[in-house]
């Protein structure tokens, strides 16, 4: 990378002063942007979980609520799909943050949003096949079985220690 110079000899010693402020900021960079990025995940972590819990008692369907906690997070709904066969959930939902991160949300069997976690990219492959059938017309969305897909998602958090079952 080629440094900046300045024209007037005059301006010299401002040449030298850029030159150290410019190697200092080039070697703190990596440092600082693995703190920053590591702050934004903390950060998107809490203000998801203040969204859940914000939403918890509100009267709205499971996917109004995965909506809201999405718009209250500055989070992107990626998908709300039914859990079939599964004794504790009924849906699962997931919001996707910044960097790597996304925000599960799951309806109990009683009704409530009750478990929610935040994952990284881990699980992008089974976050994958749902977020591409919530992204199909209607249409398409009523010939293909997802549940199968949410079920093995389901089974990886749970195995991954989240808590998402007991």
């Amino acid at each position: 990378m080629q440094k900046p110079k300045f024209k007037d000899s005059a301006r010299a010693p401002l040449q030298d002063q850029f030159d150290l402020e410019h190697e200092s900021v080039v070697a703190i960079t990596p440092i600082l942007r693995a703190i920053a990025y590591m702050a934004l995940d903390e950060l998107d972590l809490a203000i998801f979980q203040m969204a859940v819990e914000s939403v918890r008692s509100l009267s709205l369907s499971f996917n109004q609520k995965a909506a809201e906690i999405a718009t209250r997070s500055h989070g992107v709904l990626v998908f709300d799909v039914r859990v079939d066969g599964d004794s504790e959930v009924q849906r699962i939902a997931a919001i996707r943050y910044r960097a790597d991160q996304t925000g599960v949300v799951a309806l109990d069997r009683q009704g409530l949003v009750t478990r929610s976690c935040m994952v990284n990219g881990t699980f992008s492959h089974f976050i994958s096949p749902l977020e591409n059938w919530a992204s199909m017309p209607l249409s398409m969305q009523a010939k293909i079985d997802v549940t199968v897909h949410a079920g093995l998602f389901l089974g990886a958090l749970r195995n991954a220690g989240h808590m998402l079952g007991s």
